[in-house]
């Protein structure tokens, strides 16, 4: 009978330890996953930027966005690092507010000033939103000083998140500001110019906000 309960015993600790790297190894696999989606979003708004170099009349609020989808998707990226990414947090912040007051003020602007849209490059509103949630996502879960202002830093990957109702509440705008991007989508004529495709530069900005709004639900 001792036998028999020591054998058990071992078998469940066995059974326990398998369970643990199981769960770790695809926490990192879901991780780098992530890390590599988001670096594809950035890339193809790199793409979009060195094409729009040799198109002198390529409006500059197109390269604004493509900009911020640079930024957005490295800073996505480094924030589903487990090593984090070569800048601070405290850097990402300052950068995701200004793009936050850039985007704000390109909203209220055409509030008062409407001017055409192209559909499939999403609003100002819904980027305004995107760079918001990355300011709290990167500020509403605690690290030290020291942490903040440390490179190769891992980002947030914990529920502990302050303020989870205005987290929640970022998301559902979020997803309310991307329907549009989806109807682009789904309606938007292909395109071999990677400038006037309308369809896969919804599709990216559509990704871009899936996997932001699905980093924001973990945290909460």
């Amino acid at each position: 009978m001792r036998d028999a309960a020591a054998l058990r015993d071992r078998l469940v600790a066995l059974w326990r330890v398998t369970l643990a790297r199981w769960d770790s190894s695809g926490v990192l696999i879901l991780a780098w996953t992530g890390v590599a989606g988001f670096l594809a979003v950035g890339g193809y708004g790199v793409a979009r930027l060195v094409a729009a170099a040799s198109r002198p009349g390529y409006p500059g609020c197109h390269r604004a966005v493509d900009v911020a989808h640079v930024l957005m998707g490295v800073g996505m990226a480094v924030m589903a690092s487990p090593v984090g990414g070569p800048l601070p947090m405290a850097a990402w912040q300052t950068a995701f507010v200004l793009i936050t007051a850039w985007f704000l003020g390109a909203w209220a602007y055409r509030l008062r000033h409407p001017v055409d849209r192209v559909g499939w490059h999403g609003s100002a509103l819904h980027h305004a939103l995107g760079a918001a949630a990355m300011v709290y996502m990167l500020t509403a879960v605690p690290h030290s000083p020291s942490a903040m202002a440390a490179a190769w830093t891992p980002g947030p990957h914990t529920g502990r998140a302050a303020l989870p109702l205005l987290g929640w509440a970022l998301i559902a705008a979020l997803v309310v500001t991307a329907l549009p991007l989806l109807r682009a989508a789904l309606r938007s004529p292909g395109a071999r110019d990677i400038l006037t495709c309308g369809r896969r530069a919804a599709w990216a900005q559509l990704a871009m906000s899936a996997g932001m709004a699905a980093m924001l639900a973990t945290l909460l």
